[in-house]
């Protein structure tokens, strides 16, 4: 079934379809809410408050792109409680910021000590674009989005999206090739190993020990 499908039952009435959508996407929320702001309990809260928003609401519109409308209100929701708590992100540098174990690549990659240099290079590459540069490799390679859900979610439009793309890739493939003068890297190449980098942040996030990462939520406990 289609998750627009799901979403259509839950509008429809249905609301204890909603543990489904956030049994599904509740890992997706967790990454992006942590690239927000780095707090596990901060995230998780609004996580908790965003479904039980949902189950409250007399008022949600149809959707096609059930991850896309999930990620914004994640995303709203998570600014409105830092301002209303007036908390701040001390270094607005550290947003979208990869840090990934070199243990943890050396393992991965085992004995080729070719694609760990260029990997650890693309990681020093990565962390030097913009905040939304980095947003946009994150949603093109970490959720996958097409540019028609990553404008919604950034309020842009889908061309911009596009470009910002663009000039990201284009800027880590200029940053790669001027550590290395002999690396001639495509495209294709470039995009699998962001998507290793991201893998690998990902597993360090949800290796965390002692964390309840996926805490249970039902449609009965939001309606007490």
């Amino acid at each position: 079934m289609k998750d627009s499908a799901y979403w259509n039952i839950f509008i429809s009435g249905q609301k204890q379809i909603l543990e489904v959508i956030y049994t599904k996407y509740y890992d997706h929320l967790l990454n992006y809410g942590l690239k927000l702001y780095p707090d596990m309990d901060f995230v998780k809260d609004c996580i908790q408050d965003l479904f039980v928003k949902l189950y409250s609401s007399k008022n949600i519109k149809p959707t096609e792109h059930v991850r896309s409308y999930l990620l914004k209100s994640i995303r709203n929701i998570i600014i409105d409680k830092l301002n209303k708590d007036k908390l701040q992100i001390t270094d607005k540098d550290a947003l979208f910021h990869l840090i990934v174990d070199e243990d943890e690549l050396e393992k991965k990659l085992g004995a080729n000590d070719e694609e760990l240099l260029l990997l650890k290079k693309l990681l020093q590459a990565y962390n030097q674009l913009s905040e939304n540069q980095k947003q946009i490799i994150y949603f093109r390679y970490i959720q996958e989005l097409p540019h028609k859900e990553i404008a919604e979610i950034l309020d842009i439009n889908e061309q911009s999206s596009m470009n910002l793309a663009s000039r990201a890739l284009t800027k880590l493939r200029r940053e790669l090739q001027n550590k290395n003068k002999q690396a001639i890297i495509s495209s294709e190449d470039l995009r699998k190993s962001l998507t290793l980098l991201f893998m690998l942040t990902n597993k360090a996030i949800y290796s965390v020990k002692n964390q309840d990462l996926h805490p249970a939520w039902s449609a009965e406990s939001s309606s007490l």
